[in-house]
């Protein structure tokens, strides 16, 4: 440990101990402990997953995937949105009563505002906006109704359905009350030779400025809560609204019994592990599993809170790189075969025993197993070092100086297999996953050179294609995730997330077909055939996704815990009667 992460620790140790004795547990407020501190709360520009966490209580959206039935609902309208016959028109109605901060209804007019801000190309939200301006072309009032507006969308698309499921609906009276973006419109939100007007830039300007990511007094939404507190590195605090409009609602995402949530930021696991021991944090969905796993272990722990390991949609891999440059980065990975062997020489078992202590499951695609899409027909590589010998021979990889590792002529010059394996420094567990890939690859005759590097220069490099190979891991969900972003061709050519160079006419065929099928059967027979080329390909190891660890206290009522990300509903949480809560049912 550095002298700094030892400062750090002993600091946490202090303020934790320190609070041991003195926290009411009568106070209806629930401690939610998360593990870094976000990177900013703008409603679009800021891309940390902790913001998705808090905005569940501070933000809405027109549509929301449901914890229990794991299929898109509608949130901010009646219904699910209707589909015109060529699936490339969505009419939208909204829910009547839902009012902002200030008493103002919710509008068309604040759906067109958002929508504009989404797609709009001086909006700083790059890592996310891609996705929607490829999709939304317009949005437009229904002629005979104010309550309901028609969604163009530019292409058929499967998710044209949920669309807005992860858009944070804005007040356009809060943010533009000059009206600016009215002179903005959606032709010339899409032409790219467009050149917006100076007050137009300004505006931009002012809406991306970093005090909108983080002054509680610009942190608006429509949800139950607003935040009133934001102690970078330290907490963020939410109070409960009131005579929120919502008050009243039967829906589990609308409740908001706790009066206060507080996420406090924790990043080292045993000081985690002291704060949930000690009754200081209320729900952790970011424990270690070691430190759960310990904690179960005690009468003391089980006495105060439930707590549950649960399958996730998350997952971790070893990416390959499939088109190295050729000059810096060797074509180490350019065969097929080459990448099997590679599989078969991750003990993947063996680190989820060891590193998961067996709180994980085996993945073999990048659709998990708990999803109806999964191709059930692909099977678990296993660790198999002869068998990956014999694919390495077949590739031309043999040992032809007696040094232990193999090389093979390429372009009239020996090339050794050592590769660099690339991860993000800082946690042991990853650390010790690197060295027993390494130990069990160099049984087959292949050196893995374990470089360890920062999250920023690690993706940076990972977008430039710049690796050998790398270990990574990508959040995942219930809903259908579009394979563009990850396996396209042009993904790999923009600098995308294809980061191996995976592709090519056949499989970008089937991204196709599977994200313009509307037909169920088509649609899945699509995904699977996709999973199968790149099970072939073997771009990614596929290692596994490790479980959720969910702690929630046992002074609150509903306490339910869920697969779906982020596991929990906090403001469903109820003070039990014991505790001083109210005598409220249950959910």
């Amino acid at each position: 440990m550095s002298i700094l992460k030892t400062i750090i620790f002993l600091i946490s140790l202090i303020f934790i101990t320190s609070c041991v004795d003195k926290r009411d547990l009568t106070t209806n407020t629930v401690i939610a402990h998360i593990s870094s501190s976000p990177n900013g709360l703008h409603p679009f520009n800021d891309n940390a997953s902790d913001r998705t966490y808090i905005f569940q209580y501070t933000q809405k959206t027109l549509v929301k995937m449901d914890l229990v039935k794991l299929e898109p609902i509608p949130f901010l309208i009646k219904e699910m949105p209707i589909p015109s016959a060529d699936g490339l028109e969505y009419t939208y109605e909204l829910v009547d009563g839902v009012k902002w901060d200030d008493g103002s209804p919710l509008t068309v007019d604040d759906i067109i505002f958002t929508t504009k801000l989404t797609i709009a190309p001086l909006t700083n939200n790059t890592q996310v906006k891609g996705v929607y301006s490829a999709i939304i072309e317009s949005v437009r009032k229904h002629p005979e109704n104010s309550n309901k507006f028609i969604v163009r969308t530019k292409i058929l698309h499967v998710n044209n359905l949920d669309i807005y499921a992860e858009i944070y609906i804005q007040q356009k009276k809060f943010w533009d009350p000059k009206g600016v973006l009215d002179h903005y419109t959606f032709e010339q939100i899409n032409d790219p030779n467009y050149q917006p007007s100076e007050d137009m830039v300004n505006w931009f300007n002012d809406f991306n400025s970093g005090d909108n990511s983080y002054k509680p007094e610009k942190l608006v939404g429509l949800g139950p809560y607003q935040i009133t507190e934001f102690v970078v590195g330290s907490y963020i605090t939410l109070t409960k609204k009131k005579n929120w409009y919502g008050a009243s609602s039967a829906n589990i995402y609308d409740k908001a019994y706790p009066d206060k949530i507080i996420f406090k930021i924790i990043s080292d696991d045993a000081a985690a592990y002291l704060a949930i021991k000690n009754q200081q944090i209320d729900v952790s969905t970011y424990i270690g599993t070691t430190k759960l796993i310990k904690l179960k272990e005690l009468d003391y722990f089980n006495k105060n809170y439930h707590a549950e390991f649960l399958p996730q949609y998350s997952y971790a891999y070893i990416g390959l790189n499939m088109k190295p440059d050729g000059t810096e980065f060797k074509p180490f990975f350019i065969d097929k075969r080459v990448r099997r062997a590679m599989a078969h020489l991750v003990p993947v078992q063996e680190i989820i025993d060891v590193i998961a202590k067996g709180k994980a499951i085996r993945q073999v695609s990048h659709i998990s197993p708990l999803q109806k899409a999964y191709n059930t027909d692909l099977k678990l590589i296993d660790l198999d070092v002869e068998k990956a010998k014999k694919l390495l021979d077949e590739a031309g990889w043999k040992d032809t100086d007696g040094d232990n590792i193999r090389d093979k002529v390429i372009n009239g010059k020996k090339i050794p297999f050592s590769f660099k394996l690339s991860y993000i420094s800082g946690a042991s567990s990853t650390k010790e996953l690197i060295l027993m890939t390494k130990e069990s690859m160099y049984k087959a005759g292949i050196e893995a050179i374990p470089t360890p590097m920062d999250f920023t220069l690690f993706f940076k490099n990972a977008y430039d294609h710049k690796f050998d190979a790398m270990a990574g891991g990508w959040g995942g969900s219930a809903a259908y995730s579009d394979p563009v972003q990850l396996w396209h061709t042009e993904s790999w050519a923009n600098k995308g997330s294809n980061f191996t160079g995976f592709g090519d006419a056949e499989s970008d065929s089937l991204i196709l077909l599977g994200n313009t099928s509307l037909d169920p059967e088509k649609h899945l027979a699509a995904i699977k055939a996709l999973q199968a080329k790149i099970y072939d390909e073997q771009p990614y190891v596929f290692m596994y996704s490790i479980n959720r660890k969910i702690a929630i206290h046992k002074r609150f009522d509903n306490a339910n815990m869920y697969n779906e990300r982020p596991g929990v509903i906090l403001g469903n949480l109820s003070l039990k009667p014991e505790y001083g809560g109210s005598t409220l049912k249950p959910e």
